[in-house]
């Protein structure tokens, strides 16, 4: 086994808890939904939440030829899938009974969106602080604008700021993930 090999074991393993956690508590959702509220924009949430889990894996293939790894570098690789693995059990109460989403989402809202902002900085200054790559990059233009999202969504309770940046965040992830990292 390589030592890309060894340490991908580790990334993909806390991805798949995310994604777990995201299409368990989905099911758990759509299961009690006589007694479930959904609101839209917690659902698009989770979708752009479950798509920037699988960017974190997918993105790590560019990692395959680095010959040496060091405890501090898998620390710091690790804390997008990290962050991202808590946002995503953070989504969904633990009891799914009569649950109003949209209150959910409001009440962790703050919560979330600051792990979110420390997500983004995590993963966007990785490779940076790692291999020496540039931290001023057009890959890294999109963190900068989910960053300030993130930090005005966190402190901003006002429904209209959450309508229309939560879609917006949604397109930058896609964005992304279609113009630097469509192909492996």
């Amino acid at each position: 086994m390589d030592r890309f090999s060894f340490v991908i074991v580790l990334l993909s393993i806390i991805v798949g808890l995310g994604v777990t956690e995201l299409l368990t508590n989905i099911a758990r959702q759509i299961q009690n939904r006589s007694t479930t509220k959904f609101y839209w924009l917690h659902t698009i949430f989770a979708c752009l939440v479950f798509i920037a889990l699988l960017q974190q894996w997918w993105e790590s293939w560019d990692q395959r030829l680095v010959e040496n790894w060091s405890f501090p570098i898998l620390l710091l690789m690790l804390g997008g899938p990290i962050g991202l693995y808590v946002i995503s059990h953070l989504l969904f109460p633990n009891n799914m009974d009569d649950v109003d989403f949209r209150d959910h989402y409001y009440k962790n809202s703050r919560v979330i969106y600051l792990i979110g902002a420390l997500t983004v900085i995590s993963a966007s200054t990785y490779r940076p602080l790692s291999f020496g790559d540039a931290l001023i990059d057009p890959d890294n233009a999109s963190s900068v604008f989910i960053l300030l999202v993130f930090l005005i969504l966190a402190f901003s309770k006002k429904q209209i700021v959450h309508h229309v940046l939560v879609p917006l965040l949604f397109g930058a992830v896609l964005l992304d993930v279609l113009v630097f990292h469509m192909t492996i």
